[in-house]
């Protein structure tokens, strides 16, 4: 069986119908896709790791979520190349913050530039390392209890770490 396009960049579909998947893409969800965010999936798909990346349907449904809970204030645990960072980002308002934590600096400078040219990068504070001893610092500081409207969590490690 041939790849389809979207198993190309990652495909995190409840649907079992590749072809029903594929024609939603390409009639809903890539039409509504701003150009940031398709030059960014782009560059992504080529990157030997794409299977990481969150799908162009995810990220709309983040921006979507976002937008209804008035969401200002922010964490990503798990950038990769940051496309749903960047979904995050355009869905915040101007002074919106998001906190940002990646092992891997290295694959968030990839979708960096298209980040910049967006507009929005002075919205995002990104941290490299684990985020275990940042997020254990942050439950004994009480300045950041209820601090973040949303957290999006999308790293595999911590998700087993949770798991136990």
């Amino acid at each position: 069986m041939a790849a389809t396009k979207h198993q190309e960049v990652g495909h995190k579909s409840l649907l079992q119908s590749d072809e029903l998947y594929q024609y939603i893409l390409e009639t809903s969800v890539y039409p509504r896709e701003p150009q940031a965010m398709k030059e960014l999936r782009e560059v992504t798909a080529k990157h030997p790791w794409n299977l990481m990346t969150t799908s162009a349907d995810e990220g709309q449904f983040l921006n979507l979520l976002l937008k209804l809970i008035n969401a200002k204030n922010t964490m990503e645990i798990g950038v990769y190349t940051g496309y749903s960072l960047l979904s995050t980002a355009l869905a915040l308002p101007e002074d919106g913050n998001i906190l940002a934590l990646d092992i891997n600096r290295e694959n968030y400078e990839i979708g960096l530039p298209i980040i910049e040219k967006a507009g929005v990068a002075h919205k995002i504070d990104f941290r490299e390392g684990p985020a275990l001893p940042l997020l254990d610092q942050m439950v004994e500081d009480e300045k950041c209890h209820g601090s973040f409207d949303f957290i999006f969590v999308d790293a595999t490690t911590i998700l087993t770490i949770i798991k136990g």
